[in-house]
């Protein structure tokens, strides 16, 4: 598991005790990682938000910070050493809020924006229709008309554990716009990390003698709390993915022609919704490390054996394109970066191709598929532009 997410589960109080020794041994690795995590914990106490920790790794942040030390003017004095230290943690606290930081007395330069750029505000749809906005930073109370407290949002994670205000079947909406993310712990301490683009449907309470089901638009991972009186399921589409307690991802975006259910740990069963139930349409029962390709007109399933790394390393802000057409690539990037591409280039619309990002800009990213295939782009705010070259000496972006 990725440190900057134990770190966050150990600030959040959702450490569990295998976590909890991987994240000792880490900080027992030296002194820098206690140094980082002294950094990021006091950030926190201080009413910082640490919610995007969960994408990230401080390893990875200390390393960028020391190649960039080592490249410049070296100093071995005590002084310069502790401040290689300060601008590591700041680093790493300022990549969770989506930019990179760098103080001018340590290098002065401009360096990449990280990839998830604000846009609009997440929202939550209550019951009765009443919408809300959480604000952007900080705490908030989530409470209902009456003045019930319903939940507790702190950075980007939204708790609803414990909440035993309604005896009747309450829904709430929580919809994430591009260019985000956010998490929510449910009723019965289930996590639930949502992507970019993605709503998800969702009890206040869980009641008892009702099993736990959730409705599912876009992109999340899901790491249940087990309890066999109460099966949980998500229902996307006209697809249901039932558990009793796992850790999976589902990816269920309106535009695509499949719903992807990637296991990672227990067992989940993969099966039509009841009023779509046929005779020709069976369940599928996926074991950890397979992947549950569901035909949404079909209304069946095909799996194969993935490497669910793939499929769940977004939570860490990466984006993962393997054997993807460009078109299906550009609703991607719209999604993660907050943009609006038009593409004027259809030649481009068929090709194929395989990439991993992680902290490159939306510029960076287009210029590797321009190292690729000769295109122009303009960059309007954020409206982007792919070209319709006809002259492929033209000048590019």
């Amino acid at each position: 598991m990725e440190i900057a997410l134990l770190v966050y589960k150990k600030l959040t109080s959702t450490l569990s005790e295998s976590e909890k020794s991987e994240l000792d041994n880490w900080l027992a690795d030296s002194d820098e990682n206690q140094f980082l995590y002294q950094s990021i914990e006091n950030y926190y106490k201080n009413g910082g938000d640490i919610s995007r920790l969960a994408q990230l790794n401080p390893n990875e942040a200390w390393k960028k910070v020391m190649m960039q030390y080592s490249s410049a003017k070296r100093t071995k004095t005590r002084k310069m050493l502790r401040a290689t230290y300060k601008y590591a943690a700041i680093l790493v606290v300022a990549l969770s809020a989506g930019y990179f930081y760098w103080n001018q007395n340590f290098k002065n330069e401009t360096t990449v924006d990280a990839p998830v750029q604000q846009q609009e505000g997440i929202v939550i749809v209550f019951d009765n229709g009443e919408k809300i906005e959480l604000s952007s930073s900080g705490q908030q109370e989530l409470v209902d008309k009456q003045g019930n407290k319903l939940g507790q949002r702190s950075g980007h994670q939204l708790n609803y554990a414990n909440n035993e205000n309604m005896d009747e079947l309450v829904y709430n909406t929580l919809t994430i716009p591009n260019g985000q993310r956010f998490d929510i712990i449910l009723s019965d301490n289930t996590h639930v990390f949502l992507n970019a683009g993605s709503s998800l449907r969702y009890p206040v309470t869980f009641l008892p003698g009702k099993k736990r089901q959730v409705y599912l638009q876009g992109e999340a991972f899901f790491e249940v709390t087990k309890d066999k009186e109460h099966p949980f399921v998500v229902t996307s589409d006209n697809m249901d993915v039932q558990v009793l307690g796992t850790k999976f991802n589902v990816s269920a975006y309106p535009e695509e022609e499949n719903i992807n259910t990637v296991l990672v740990e227990g067992s989940v069963r993969v099966n039509a919704t009841p009023e779509n139930i046929g005779e020709d349409i069976s369940s599928v029962i996926l074991e950890p490390g397979y992947m549950a390709q569901w035909d949404k007109t079909s209304k069946s399933a095909i799996t194969e054996e993935v490497d669910t790394n793939l499929y769940t390393s977004w939570m860490q802000g990466k984006l993962v394109l393997r054997g993807m057409k460009f078109r299906d690539i550009i609703k991607k990037l719209e999604r993660h970066y907050g943009v609006s591409i038009e593409n004027r280039n259809e030649a481009l619309n068929n090709r194929i191709f395989t990439a991993t990002f992680d902290v490159e800009s939306m510029e960076e990213v287009l210029n590797t598929f321009v190292s690729e295939t000769k295109f122009d782009y303009k960059i309007d705010g954020k409206q982007i532009t792919i070209l319709n070259n006809q002259n492929p000496d033209l000048p590019m972006k």
